[in-house]
């Protein structure tokens, strides 16, 4: 993939070579879109590529703190939707299955 830049003003072109099937297949779905091939690419682009704000949390490896609030919502949101059911610890329970598999295992 080549890449090519432009000025500050204008937005940047990316260059792709695309195998010839490939190529009429965008073009045929994007004129049955009623659409250029320039936007229907974007569409799809648009709908794959994440946020920008989620490439940070994937390089570090660490939940931002959009993330962390969001996450403590779900689990608000969860209580809300179950109440009264209580939610054991999956990785205790992973623990307790291992340790009865390789009781069952030792005992063969």
């Amino acid at each position: 993939m080549a890449m090519r830049q432009h000025d500050d003003d204008q937005a940047d072109d990316i260059m792709i070579h695309l195998v010839p099937e490939l190529r009429r297949r965008i073009k045929l779905a994007a004129a049955q879109s009623k659409l250029s091939v320039q936007e229907y690419i974007e569409r799809i682009l648009e709908q794959i590529v994440p946020p920008e704000g989620t490439f940070a949390q994937i390089q570090t490896g660490r939940l931002n703190r959009a993330a962390v609030d969001e996450l403590l919502r779900f689990r608000e949101e969860l209580k809300r939707a179950h109440p009264g059911q209580v939610f054991e610890d999956s990785s205790e329970l992973i623990h307790q299955s291992r340790e009865e598999r390789t009781r069952e295992l030792e005992q063969r």
